[in-house]
This record gives C-alpha cells, sequence and structure tokens, in this order.
C-alpha cells in the first residue's frame, strides 16, 4: 500500500460522509422519505442501488472461495443465495404487486393481508421481528469479511476495522435515509463495476491451460452440473464441505431461492424496499432488469479474483483471504490498488446501508408506532435513528463470536432463512392462509433452526438436510395454526385481491378476469430465470474461453431479451392507457 491508495481511501470515505450531510434534510421530513424517498426516486436509480446493495465483500470473499475450491461448479453451489435468484421473480410479477399494495414495509403488508384484529397485528409483529433477526444475521456477516479484508491494508486489528467500518456506514446512513442510500449506490456501482472490468480483463489473460492444471476446481469448470461427483467433497480449515449428491443439492438450493421470490422477501430487509419505492408498477420489470444487468459484473469479477490466485499460488492455506492477498500482487499497481480497495468498500458500504435502513424501518412502522399511535414525523426518524445504532452495535457483538466467513454465510442460508420462507410465500398464494398460520409458521420455523444449529453437528446434519427439516417444521407450524384459529374475514380478503391481484388458491370469481394475467406472470418467470442465469454465466464461459458454451448461452439469452422486451412494451402500453 502506498501513500496514493491511502489518499484514495481517504477521499472516498470523506466523500460519503460529505454526501449523508448534504441529504439529511430531504430525509428528515417524514418517514415516508426517509424510507422510501417519497416513492419518487427513478427507476434506474433503483436498478442501480439493488445491484450495489446485492454486492459486498464478504459474499465476494465467499464467491471467490467456492469458484478456487470447485470452478463453475461453485456458481451453481451459490444457487443457495449468492446468485440473488429472486430478482427474477421480483421482475416477473412480485415487484408489481408490491408496488401495488401501496405500503412501506412488509410487516405492514400484513394488516391489509389479515386485517387489524389480533390476528392482523400477530402477523405484522411477527414479520417485522424476522426482519430484524435477518437484518442483525446480514450486519454478521458483513462485519466479520470487512474486518479480516480491511486488516491486511490498514494498520489496524479487524476489530478496529470494522468499528471503522461500522461508524462511516452508520453515519451516513442514519443522515440521508434511502436518498443517501439510493444515491450512494448509484455513484458506488459505476466504481464497481470500473473495478469488476479490471480484474476480470486481468484474469482473462491468465487463462491458460497450464492455470487450468493448477486450479483446485478445473475439474468442474462445466455448464452443466454434475449429478454426482466423489470429488465434491473436500475438508477445509473451517469444516467439511460435502456436495457428492450435486443433483439434490442443487434442487434444494434452486427451490429455495425461487421460494424466497415467491414470499416476496428475498431473503433481505430491502429487496422488497426497492419496488416499494418504485413510481409505478411499469418500473418494477426494468429495476429487475437493470438490476440483473449491472450485478452480472460481479461474476466475471470473483472469477478473475479465483484466477489471479491460482496464478499467484495463494489460497491454498486459507482461501477466504484470497481476496486481499491477491489485491497486494503486482497485478495490482499503486493507485490501481485504491481504486479497486475502494470499490471493495464501496460494496460493503452500499449492502450495509440498504440493510441497516430496511431493518429499521422495521423497527420504527411495525414496532414503535402500533404501541404509540400519535407520533410525529420526526419522532419517527428519530426512532430511526435509534433502531439505526441498535442493530448494528448488536451485529457487532455477535461478529466477535465467528471466525469464518463461508461458515456464517451456510449458517444464515441454511439455518435461518428456511425458518420464515414457507410462510411468507403461503400469504401470497392461499387464501385460506391467515395472520395465526403465519406467527405459527415463523415460530415452528425459528424453532426448528435454533435446535438444529445448537444441538446437531454439522458431521450427522448436510446443509440441504438443515434446508428442508427447518421449512418442514415452519410449513407444518402454518398449516397447523391456519386450521385452529378463524380465517380471516371475506371482506379483508377480496379487498386485498383486489389491490395486489395475486394468483394461487384464491376464490374463482375473484380471479376470472386476471386469468390471462397470471398465465403471463409465470411464462414470464420461466423466462426470467433463464435470462437471468444465462447473464450472469456468459461473461464466465467468455473469461474461460469456453466458445460452444458461450455461442449456446448468448442463444438463450437472446430469445429470453426479446420476450422480456416485448413485456417491457406492453407494459408502458398499459401505464399510458391506464394514466395518458
Amino acid at each position: 500500500m502506498t501513500r496514493v491508495d491511502y489518499t484514495i481511501i481517504a477521499i472516498y470515505l470523506v466523500s460519503l460522509l460529505i454526501f449523508g450531510v448534504f441529504l439529511a434534510k430531504r430525509a428528515s421530513q417524514s418517514s415516508e422519505h426517509y424510507f422510501l424517498g417519497d416513492r419518487k426516486l427513478p427507476w434506474w436509480a433503483l436498478g442501480a442501488s439493488g445491484m450495489s446493495s446485492n454486492l459486498d465483500i464478504a459474499g465476494t470473499m465467499t464467491l471467490v472461495t467456492m469458484l478456487y475450491w470447485f470452478g463453475l461448479h461453485g456458481f451453481f453451489i451459490e444457487m443457495r443465495g449468492g446468485v440473488v435468484l429472486p430478482i427474477a421473480i421480483f421482475m416477473a410479477f412480485m415487484g408489481k404487486w408490491h408496488r401495488r399494495s401501496q405500503v412501506m414495509t412488509t410487516a405492514e403488508w400484513m394488516q391489509l393481508r389479515f386485517g387489524k384484529d389480533w390476528q392482523g397485528k400477530l402477523a405484522r409483529m411477527s414479520a417485522a421481528v424476522t426482519y430484524l433477526v435477518i437484518t442483525i444475521g446480514m450486519v454478521v456477516f458483513f462485519l466479520g469479511a470487512a474486518g479480516k479484508f480491511l486488516s491486511v491494508f490498514l494498520p489496524f486489528t479487524i476489530l478496529q476495522c470494522q468499528l471503522l467500518m461500522l461508524a462511516i456506514a452508520f453515519l451516513y446512513t442514519v443522515l440521508s435515509g434511502i436518498y443517501g442510500v439510493v444515491w450512494t449506490d448509484v455513484v458506488q456501482s459505476v466504481l464497481i463495476g470500473g473495478a469488476a472490468l479490471y480484474v476480470a480483463i486481468v484474469g482473462f489473460s491468465e487463462v491458460t491451460p497450464e492455470l487450468l492444471e493448477q486450479w483446485p476446481g478445473a475439474t468442474f469448470n462445466r455448464v452443466l452440473p454434475s449429478l454426482f461427483q466423489e470429488e465434491l467433497k473436500i475438508n477445509t480449515s473451517h469444516g467439511i464441505l460435502d456436495y457428492r449428491f450435486f443433483g439434490l443439492c442443487l434442487l434444494v438450493w434452486a427451490s429455495k431461492g425461487i421460494l424466497e421470490g415467491l414470499g416476496g422477501s428475498g431473503g433481505s430487509a430491502y429487496m422488497a424496499q426497492r419496488f416499494y419505492s418504485a413510481k409505478n408498477e411499469s418500473d418494477c420489470l426494468k429495476i429487475g432488469m437493470l438490476w440483473t444487468i449491472l450485478f452480472a459484473f460481479r461474476w466475471p469479477m470473483v472469477l478473475g479474483f479465483a484466477v489471479l490466485a491460482i496464478s499467484l499460488g495463494v489460497g491454498t492455506k486459507d482461501p477466504e483471504v484470497i481476496l486481499p492477498e491477491v489485491l497486494l500482487s503486482e497485478f495490482f499497481p499503486s493507485g490501481v490498488r485504491g481504486i479497486i480497495i475502494a470499490a471493495m468498500l464501496a460494496a460493503a458500504m452500499s449492502t450495509f446501508d440498504s440493510t441497516i435502513n430496511a431493518g429499521a424501518s422495521y423497527v420504527v412502522k411495525d414496532l414503535y408506532q402500533p404501541l404509540k399511535q400519535s407520533c410525529t414525523e420526526k419522532e419517527l426518524v428519530w426512532v430511526g435513528y435509534i433502531a439505526s445504532f441498535f442493530i448494528v452495535v448488536t451485529g457487532l457483538f455477535i461478529t466477535l463470536n465467528f471466525d469464518s466467513i463461508v461458515g456464517i454465510w451456510v449458517a444464515i442460508v441454511t439455518n435461518l432463512f428456511p425458518a420464515f420462507l414457507v410462510p411468507f410465500a403461503l400469504r401470497w398464494f392461499w387464501e385460506r392462509f391467515n395472520g395465526a398460520g403465519f406467527t405459527m409458521g415463523i415460530l415452528t420455523g425459528f424453532t426448528a433452526s435454533l435446535l438444529t444449529f445448537i444441538f446437531v453437528s454439522d458431521e450427522y446434519l448436510h446443509e440441504i438436510h438443515t434446508v428442508l427439516i427447518v421449512a418442514s417444521c415452519s410449513l407444518l407450524g402454518s398449516v397447523l395454526g391456519t386450521f385452529m384459529t378463524p380465517q380471516t374475514e371475506e371482506k379483508i380478503r377480496k379487498e386485498f385481491y383486489n389491490t395486489t391481484k395475486p394468483q394461487g388458491l384464491w376464490n374463482k370469481d375473484w380471479k376470472q378476469s386476471d386469468r390471462e394475467e397470471h398465465r403471463n406472470n409465470l411464462q414470464t418467470m420461466v423466462v426470467s430465470l433463464m435470462w437471468q442465469i444465462s447473464t450472469f454465466l456468459i461473461p464466465m464461459t467468455i473469461m474461460l474461453k469456453m466458445v460452444a458454451e458461450t455461442l449456446c448461452l448468448s442463444i438463450l439469452w437472446c430469445t429470453a431479451s426479446t420476450y422480456l422486451w416485448y413485456q417491457l412494451k406492453a407494459n408502458d402500453a398499459k401505464k399510458v392507457e391506464q394514466d395518458p
């Protein structure tokens, strides 16, 4: 690290704080401004912000590790969360359903769905607590990686680096609300994109037959994944990764990702927030498509880091430190290194700020405001500040008890996420489902998750077994809770349906006029998933000089893109017809 590198990093961090102060006045006008930008943010800004929010140091380090060990199969392993399959579902229809609801948070949405009696209030509180738990879990993940990453470059300990990043992200997020989150994310997406291109190009130049022979995961550089492979089990310093029955693993991971999308959660507190903030429902497809295209920059970047690590011969002892070790190599000269590290910080900050802002919104709107009816807007903004502080301090405290970044991620996606995915999905697609069923599903899911995490060793329970057990307990609790309590009033159910027009097990008479839209939703979902996966894989096959695979994926991508283009045109025409 040189003085030039440190100067670039310092300029970036100071600029963030100045930006937060500049936007503070606008954000503090009301809670609607603070959390949703008064629903007047442009679709391209929300799409760019979504990309930045999904790209972070922790996830990048995890993906580099997986690609180092398993080649392109590492991409398929990250179907469990890193590929972010829910984006495709939000593109297809979930985004517009959220926008139609006209609420501020998913927990607030619960009263639209289940009413304002005890069941609706219970469901709203359960959803808010769920998102608060998710938010703290993700903060633990982000801080764990940020400390490990920054301590390599800065003359501070891991804890000191975590405190530094936490303080800066906390200050500008608290000051500027969603305005600061989105507009800093837009700027940071440019910085991240430039860094990704540089790493991809340098990595591409290093790909040779000799390098592929040295690659621990070169055997698995195939676009069509193996259904069974004995070598897909390795012992690492942080535990055993057993993916020998790869076909079954992939089926569970992909199903989990799709279920996240169908539940409208996206496995995060901030994904739905981008679509609540959209100006109109026709912008939701645009947000999702731009989000996907920009997010595609991540994959050649992480593959580039893995290739450079193999070329340098680093990462054999601890692949989790590949990223910082590669950045200190001759591939990144002075100045360039500072820009790349600033981009990695941008990735961390953009995810961190989105998580804090969205998590605080649930505390304000769904835990505090219902308990105190006469709240001023200024008071709600101040409660948002306090909630943000609580989230980051709790996350920091828990972070001190973890060491492995991959271990944290696996625990989140296999123990935490399955605990709530089933009830979150049932609320959209099953009319009989009620607030008590939702709450019971959440409670049984989290109970099963906690028990398996504490009492069952990884030696006896594979991660896909954990997913299936926790999700099954959550499903059982949801069904029992639903049939043991009264159904939601028909007036409330009908009003919800007429507002959002979801599909599934709803009254046939209500759905009669929406059947064409429902069929189109399913078609668009399938096409969106194929388009998203091919969008991510194409730059990776180009980097690995896989000509035939690139050609086949490009044909699939062009076909899916044509379909989505016509969908965009149809949506825009419908918007003009409804609002000339």
